[in-house]
């Protein structure tokens, strides 16, 4: 969880969300919050900084996402934003803020995001303790964590910060040089994370046949992408043989977890959680023992100030040997 003066959500509706990361109070949209109405209307005229969406950019561009700009506000707003913008470039300066020990740098994208999806807060707090408590029992044996489609690296700091080895591969470049800037600012050893820019499931077959094994997995999939050479992604259709080989890379006699998170209209939570015990029955067969495995299944919800709530995707926790 975030402090209060870190992150807060403050309202959400009609297809917006309003934010504080740090000092700066964000509006931004939001297709989950399009039936929500809006339960403070004063608040949002506070918003230090507001996200346009260019529907020519947008139609133009070939990301999934809306293209657009950040158009500033207030004097803290302009202190950021600088309302002036040229192609593919980021109208925004860098600030910074905390959860845990973990330091994130967040900077208005192109697309509306920041670099932190806060949602995910409860999940690196549980990747955290999971690692620090093996870490702890086993001292002699390095726990190792692949993270893959792992963006700024909010879960590759939590499992370092709990004493783990990481692998951090996202198929972007340019965000494995932020998740690596993160990492440097929350004070990680060079030694505990190897980074890589690489498709995730090219990386993830490459790992089998080298025999390299983990005693963690985190995935946090898009339902749709490009690897860093063009692959193409479709969560509806490649996701079942990802987890699979994600399976197959656990280290199943000690204990270890697999995390997936998921924000695809199409997978509720009790379709990924069918999809993930099936995919455990086929990669471990006789192994599997029903008493040794532990299933934290949940949508991720965010509460803002306003008391609207906001479903921001599902997330999958499966521990297996954990005491």
């Amino acid at each position: 969880m975030f402090l209060s003066d870190q992150y807060q959500a403050l309202d959400f509706g009609e297809n917006r969300r309003l934010e504080r990361f740090g000092k700066l109070v964000l509006d931004r949209p939001c297709p989950a919050a399009e039936f929500l109405k809006k339960k403070t209307p004063s608040r949002w005229t506070t918003a230090d900084a507001v996200f346009q969406i260019d529907e020519i950019a947008s139609k133009q561009s070939n990301a999934q996402a809306e293209r657009g700009v950040w158009v500033a506000k207030t004097n803290l707003g302009r202190s950021f934003f600088t309302n002036s913008v040229e192609k593919n470039d980021i109208n925004s300066a860098a600030w910074q803020i905390r959860h845990d020990q973990a330091v994130f740098e967040l900077r208005g994208t192109p697309f509306g995001h920041v670099g932190v999806f806060p949602e995910q807060a409860d999940n690196w707090d549980a990747i955290k303790s999971f690692c620090l408590r093996q870490t702890q029992l086993h001292q002699a044996v390095t726990f190792r964590v692949l993270n893959v489609f792992a963006y700024t690296g909010g879960s590759t700091l939590a499992a370092a910060q709990g004493g783990a080895e990481v692998v951090h591969v996202d198929a972007a470049k340019n965000i494995v040089a932020w998740a690596r800037k993160n990492a440097e600012l929350s004070q990680i050893a060079p030694s505990q994370v190897r980074w890589i820019a690489e498709d995730a499931q090219k990386f993830v077959r490459r790992e089998l046949k080298r025999g390299n094994r983990y005693q963690g997995v985190v995935l946090d999939p898009p339902s749709y992408g490009h690897g860093a050479r063009g692959e193409v992604w479709r969560l509806s259709k490649h996701l079942p043989n990802l987890l699979l080989d994600c399976f197959s890379l656990l280290e199943s006699d000690v204990p270890c977890f697999l995390l997936l998170t998921c924000h695809t209209p199409g997978f509720p939570l009790n379709r990924l959680t069918h999809l993930i015990e099936e995919t455990a029955n086929v990669a471990w067969g006789d192994k599997l023992t029903r008493k040794r495995i532990r299933f934290d299944a949940r949508t991720m919800t965010l509460h803002a100030e306003s008391g609207a709530t906001l479903p921001s995707g599902e997330s999958v926790m499966v521990c297996y040997n954990d005491g």
